[in-house]
């Protein structure tokens, strides 16, 4: 079941919130606030589709939380209206210089709001998905060409040498057969990406212990934690029981793990640790590599910034913008933490549990 689109409102008057949470709360995902400074963190931390913004506030005004939300390049699909009872011409005028996707004047009309929401959802949707097209075909260029080079150069080899031994043909062989596995591994990630973001994916999420999910993602990296000779301690309970889809938190958990196995050193060991709560649940997968530079941090999960293509072929690219994909569509997060020298720490938040599981998986 796809998850309800996320609108984040702002108004220091708490009866506005509750008109707003009252005209919308059973279509989407309603989050209120009356601090207006915390506005900023609190949209980078939800990632909501739409902002709702009071004008007249105390501290900061809604025209510079417009202007903060605007130069905050992971929010750069957000749509922002400002709610007002001002009408002047004037003041419509200074919010649209502010970045305003649009100006309603208050008394709300209920009809016309609600279908003002769902015109800009629509919008943010279609330019995300405008955006996502253009990018990939960007990125496929870019992927393509090495192991393309791989198939052909090999193929070219044997199909122009008569005399050649059968040792040197399986060798060729064998490059071309790993061009061309690269190649499918490649088209396979950037799909399922196409089709998470496209909400295409089943999100059927039950009661599920989750500690087995990472045992068994540890059995399935055996073999690259040997090549490496690195060793994975596990630190937490024994189960952690929540509501996701097994198999799309296993993709998850392996990609970490992997991601983690690649990024490591020679006989490093990775941690794995669990934190439970009761309202809130925690997997951490810590490496020692050489960390992550700060610039890439904000769009470390957006899986399609050509600007560093080493992150891409190798797996980790798409990888963890699959992961993170998959955790947000079942209502959890991915975050890291990272500095150069130092290793990195992803932080898979595991979807707050809201009432009593049912039979555990």
């Amino acid at each position: 079941m796809p998850l309800r689109p996320k609108i984040l409102a702002v108004d220091d008057e708490p009866m506005n919130l509750v008109i707003i949470e009252e005209l919308l709360g059973d279509e989407y995902d309603v989050t209120t606030l009356s601090d207006g400074q915390a506005t900023l963190d609190t949209a980078k931390r939800l990632k909501p589709a739409l902002v709702l913004l009071d004008i007249m506030m105390p501290v900061v005004n809604g025209y510079d939380l417009c202007r903060m939300l605007r130069a905050e390049r992971t929010l750069k699909h957000l749509k922002v209206v400002l709610v007002s009872a001002n009408a002047k011409i004037e003041e419509r005028v200074r919010g649209y210089e502010a970045g305003a996707d649009d100006y309603i004047v208050k008394p709300i009309s209920p009809d016309e709001f609600r279908a003002k929401v769902r015109v800009f959802l629509r919008l943010k949707s279609v330019e995300e998905v405008d955006e996502f097209r253009s990018r990939l075909l960007t990125l496929l260029a870019h992927e393509l060409r090495t192991p393309l080079t791989e198939i052909f150069a090999p193929a070219e080899m044997l199909s122009g040498q008569d005399s050649m031994s059968d040792a040197d043909r399986r060798k060729l062989a064998g490059i071309i057969y790993s061009g061309a596995t690269r190649l499918h591994r490649f088209i396979d990630r950037a799909s399922f990406l196409a089709s998470i973001r496209g909400g295409q994916v089943s999100m059927e999420c039950v009661a599920t212990d989750c500690v087995p999910l990472i045992h068994q993602a540890i059995m399935s990296a055996h073999d690259r934690l040997a090549t490496r000779g690195c060793n994975v301690e596990i630190d937490g309970p024994s189960s952690l029981v929540t509501s996701v889809h097994p198999g799309h938190l296993f993709t998850v958990f392996e990609s970490l793990l992997d991601n983690a196995i690649h990024f490591s050193r020679r006989g490093d060991c990775i941690q794995i640790r669990i934190t439970a709560d009761p309202m809130q649940s925690f997997v951490s997968f810590i490496d020692r590599g050489p960390g992550i530079d700060p610039d890439r941090l904000a769009t470390l999960f957006d899986g399609l910034d050509v600007s560093d293509i080493k992150h891409h072929s190798s797996a980790p690219g798409l990888s963890l913008a699959i992961a993170h994909g998959l955790l947000s569509a079942m209502g959890g997060d991915l975050s890291v933490e990272s500095s150069p020298g130092c290793g990195s720490e992803f932080r898979v938040t595991l979807p707050r549990v809201q009432e009593p599981l049912g039979a555990v998986r």
